[in-house]
């Protein structure tokens, strides 16, 4: 007859958690507090001189055109800084495009004929250059020097519509090019060097987790040799001298070699009150046999300790037979497996990954 009992577990694992963030390289730290600082100057900038060149509009339909068409260059600004990633998705690029054309078609259509001046059209041109700019840096070239080129084409009508000529409407957004092609040469620069910036990186994240390795296999060895130093070596020098030991002396000798094993192969199960259970259970004459292939989480003490305890419960209610305790290898269903045989009638007490513990009895005759 077998019987089952499940326990709940203490604690689990956080769904959410997860290895370290994939960093990107901001190459030209677009999302710096600097660059926020730079463009609310240059809106404060756009705003001052706007307001002053059009100071003879007395038109409301055409400041509230202009206002809507800085409001449209705020939004298209904060999009491309607020990007993240080695380049800005093409959807995202083609909707920030827009919005620059758009902000300036409006802003230029709300200036009225009468009242043209040239300095006018200045603070929406260099709008839109500074937003092109920016999404060329993001990665995106070809659609910004598409919208600029839309935006003089969208200029040129609306010279034509006001009577000052298409090219003289186009030719408003000139200063845009030489911008954009500073900014080609920027990324023609710098995307390599991003390259050689990523690959740095991830070799330095590769060096520190190879040192880390070492370090903590310098540091285990180290403390099995302490312990070693600690536990053998009286029991050799006593072998050197040519002591004779009685029976309880080679009992206790057979018990620490059995420790010095266990801390080698089952480091999982290391710990004070498993190593004082297993000694008094293999002094009653119980077989104990501990072993660790690596599934233990070190960053869940919670689930050791609970493993520990169960450990020790096992050993203390057995007075003969064998136990073998077992934490198991990596990506499986069982993190251990304590096995409790005392003869005719076993114990298997399995816990789960997620710390949830079933406990199985039954007959070996059964």
């Amino acid at each position: 007859m077998i019987g089952t009992v499940r326990s709940g577990r203490p604690g689990a694992r956080d769904a959410g958690s997860r290895g370290p963030d994939d960093a990107t390289v901001d190459l030209f730290g677009l999302g710096s507090s600097t660059v926020v600082w730079a463009v609310g100057a240059f809106a404060v900038a756009y705003v001052i001189v706007l307001g002053w060149a059009c100071a003879e509009i007395e038109a409301v339909w055409s400041w509230v055109g202009l206002a809507a068409g800085f409001a449209v260059f705020v939004a298209a600004t904060a999009i491309v800084i607020r990007t993240r990633g080695t380049r800005c998705p093409v959807p995202r690029a083609a909707v920030i495009g827009a919005l620059a054309v758009c902000g300036l078609a409006i802003s230029l259509w709300s200036i009225p004929g009468a009242s043209y001046q040239t300095l006018q059209t200045a603070p929406p041109v260099s709008a839109m250059t500074i937003v092109l700019t920016l999404l060329a840096l993001q990665g995106r070239p070809f659609v910004a020097w598409t919208a600029a080129a839309c935006g003089s084409v969208v200029a040129g009508a609306w010279g034509a519509a006001i009577g000052v000529g298409a090219v003289v409407g186009a030719g408003n957004t000139l200063f845009c090019y030489p911008v954009m092609m500073l900014a080609m040469l920027f990324v023609v620069m710098g995307r390599p060097m991003e390259a050689r910036i990523r690959m740095l990186a991830e070799r330095a994240v590769e060096q520190a987790t190879t040192e880390a390795a070492t370090a903590a296999a310098a540091a285990e060895r180290n403390r099995q040799l302490r312990q070693l130093d600690r536990r053998a070596r009286p029991i050799l020098e006593q072998i050197v001298d040519g002591h004779r030991f009685t029976a309880d002396e080679v009992v206790a000798s057979r018990l620490t070699e059995g420790q010095l094993r266990d801390g080698i192969r089952a480091p999982g199960w290391n710990s004070k009150q498993v190593s004082d259970a297993v000694w008094a259970a293999r002094r009653r004459g119980v077989s104990v046999l501990l072993l660790d292939d690596g599934a233990l989480d070190p960053e869940r003490p919670d689930l050791a300790d609970r493993l520990r305890r169960l450990l020790v419960a096992e050993l203390t209610r057995a007075a003969h037979g064998q136990v073998t305790a077992r934490i198991l290898p990596p990506d499986r269903g069982l993190l251990a497996t304590i096995v409790a045989n005392t003869g005719p009638d076993f114990r298997r007490v399995e816990c789960g990954t997620d710390g949830i513990v079933a406990v199985r009895t039954g007959s070996v005759t059964a």
